[in-house]
């Protein structure tokens, strides 16, 4: 590592001076000629941005424990073993509580950025343990559920499972079959999946370690179907045998995170007592009278699947993590692997060539823009679920809207990112040990779970023309600079906020042209507008994002070396995003024909500004360690062939 960096020193130009542009009265960048450590430092912690000391103790973990070995050559049984123990072990170590609902939702959110860097299955064996399982449990549940059973599921020694996806209801849940049908003669319920599509599908944890499910099931009281409601049961006898009436099926191998047993889960008329009702908003009491103060079913459904919430933001926090490694890794082999240079010879690192920097110095920028909107994301969680807005109704409904557009968002990042990276690290990203398998399939998992990706835009659109058309939200308004200008706040604000604006109002006057010409509603949303909902709701999203970047920015406008890096790699986020959507924003008049192509070159030009120092970036500014990342390209990689590794790193190695 000594000639990488040598080769590094070599490779650092006095990064570009910025177009003039202000904001506040402040010049809007000022970038340094390269990142001093201490400034590599402060933005580690202003990124990793919560529970520093925990992370630490849990990288120093993964380094000693032998449980945290990775291991390739193992059976599909082996490795979903392998992931429980690591989900047990990190579990039994305190990193994470389902009581952190009630008072540290961030730990929650941190343990999964944390447990994805060294296994994708363990972290969404975790997600389901702890957010969706024991969250619902937590939350929908009372003190009869609660106690002792919250603790074991702290523990792992009680392992669930949440039913909710059928088979052929999944973003249609609330049309699901399964029954729960009371039986006051025997004060029960008799919980029944009566068709083929009724069958409780991809359930994660119940092919072989829960023990428990939290099943949702249609619920009928006499005679009337009062809606869908959680019920706790128990799936497996003490000896980890089905329960009567319950048949579990293994869904087998899958294209990844094959350490998650997924299954199937069909119920036959099996009978639970009556306290099996997660009942902290309906009650059933033994005279079979039924209360609930939510009247509307559709609303009690969404009661009961608000951990989906949680869900979104757990799955983000895993994916970017993710994509973060999938960077350190690709970086650091693109600096250290010498290639064919102006002598003829192999002497110059592939990172110095301008195709390696075009598609990974914008993902780089990209992450940052992402970490950067995720933690404004979790902050707004917390502070609606146990601060200061905890009932306060609007917020919650802004909530659901940005934990709606930061998952896919998020997760398309990763997808292109660990694709990208894979490419761009040639033979060597195909082998299993350098992850970025883990990280393709793992993003793509991300990308269907708790809701498609596609399906969730249409909810942030659809809730943003709602809040529009009360006056709730006013998409905000810039005035087009007199110049446009590659380091300038103001020009990012009249793009982001024009395009947000043009695409809100052009959609809700196509939806009011076809009402007036007698169009469903459906028919307008689902089969005319899609492609205007889509960019509507990523146009919404985006904005977000550069707003909050430009927020934190100037919080952090006391440290100049801090706020000129922020400011070059916002510049590098904006002008990749401009550049991906130029014909809309000139098809569109935000900018001129001739304004696109200095757009063009406004990208290319960041990712020279940002190059020389993005691996020394990666490599602190995220906060992962080499160890952690695993990856022999990431580190010695010359050194892990002098063995006969099998494509496996063993301790002998000591490449980190």
């Amino acid at each position: 590592m000594e000639r990488t960096s040598a080769r590094l020193a070599v490779l650092l130009p006095q990064l570009l001076s910025v177009d003039s542009g202000s904001i506040a009265g402040q010049p809007c960048s000022n970038q340094p000629a390269k990142i001093s450590e201490s400034t590599l430092l402060k933005l580690k912690t202003l990124l990793v941005h919560d529970h520093h000391e925990m992370r630490e103790k849990f990288w120093n973990m993964v380094h000693t424990d032998p449980t945290f070995k990775q291991s390739f050559w193992v059976t599909i049984e082996e490795e979903r073993e392998n992931s429980f123990a690591k989900l047990k072990k990190v579990a039994r170590e305190g990193f994470i509580s389902v009581l952190n609902f009630r008072d540290d939702p961030l730990k929650i959110f941190a343990a999964h950025e944390l447990m994805s860097v060294v296994d994708y299955s363990a972290t969404t064996k975790m997600t389901v343990q702890f957010n969706l399982f024991g969250g619902t449990v937590l939350k929908l549940g009372t003190d009869r559920h609660h106690g002792d059973f919250l603790t074991q599921i702290d523990q792992c020694e009680a392992v669930g499972c949440f039913a909710l996806t059928e088979l052929g209801f999944g973003n249609n849940a609330v049309e699901m079959q399964t029954t729960a049908t009371y039986d006051q003669d025997t004060d029960s319920f008799i919980i029944n999946s009566p068709t083929t599509l009724s069958q409780k599908y991809w359930i994660t944890n119940s092919a072989v370690h829960a023990q428990w499910v939290v099943v949702f099931a249609q619920l009928h009281v006499k005679g009337v179907n009062e809606g869908i409601h959680g019920f706790l049961v128990r799936l497996r006898n003490p000896d980890m045998t089905p329960c009567k009436g319950i048949s579990i099926h293994d869904m087998g191998a899958k294209i990844g995170c094959n350490g998650v047993d997924n299954g199937k889960l069909i119920f036959d008329h099996v009978r639970v007592p009556r306290t099996s009702l997660l009942d902290s908003t309906s009650k059933l009491n033994e005279k079979g009278e039924f209360t609930c103060p939510i009247t509307s079913k559709r609303n009690r459904f969404l009661v009961l699947a608000d951990q989906l919430l949680s869900g979104r933001l757990c799955i983000a926090s895993m994916c970017l993590a993710s994509s973060k490694t999938s960077l350190i890794t690709a970086l650091r082999y693109a600096s250290s692997r010498l290639t064919v240079g102006p002598t003829g010879k192999s002497d110059t690192p592939i990172f110095d060539y301008q195709i390696q920097q075009r598609q990974l110095v914008p993902l780089v920028a990209e992450s940052v823009a992402m970490t950067v909107g995720l933690n404004l994301v979790k902050r707004t969680y917390h502070e609606t679920t146990v601060g200061a807005k905890k009932n306060d109704e609007s917020a919650h409904k802004w909530l659901v809207i940005l934990c709606c557009v930061i998952k896919p968002m998020v997760t398309w990042h990763s997808e292109r990112t660990a694709a990208v990276c894979r490419e761009r690290c040639g033979g060597q990203g195909y082998l299993l040990v350098n992850k970025f398998g883990f990280a393709i399939t793992g993003s793509h998992a991300g990308m269907t779970a708790e809701g498609d990706n596609a399906v969730l835009m249409q909810k942030v659109s659809k809730e943003v023309l709602a809040l529009i058309q009360t006056g709730s939200y006013k998409p905000a308004s810039a005035q087009k600079p007199k110049q446009i200008s590659k380091n300038c706040f103001s020009t990012y604000r009249y793009l982001f906020r024009t395009r947000e604006n043009i695409l809100f109002s052009g959609l809700g006057k196509s939806i009011q042209k076809g009402m007036s010409e007698g169009k469903d509603i459906f028919e307008i949303w689902m089969k005319e507008q899609s492609d205007a909902v889509q960019a509507s709701a990523r146009a919404f999203g985006e904005k977000i994002v550069v707003e909050e970047f430009i927020r934190v920015i100037e919080e952090n406008s006391g440290d100049s070396e801090v706020r000129a890096v922020l400011a070059s790699i916002l510049a590098s986020y904006v002008w990749f995003v401009v550049e991906k959507d130029l014909g809309w924003f000139v098809t569109s008049g935000l900018l001129t024909p001739e304004e696109g192509k200095t757009a063009v070159e406004f990208s290319r030009q960041c990712c020279k500004d940002l190059a020389p120092v993005a691996v020394d970036f990666v490599s602190t500014a995220f906060g992962i360690p080499v160890h952690a990342v695993h990856a022999p390209i990431a580190a010695d990689w010359a050194k892990f062939n002098e063995y006969d590794n099998r494509g496996e790193v063993t301790s002998e190695m000591k490449l980190w």
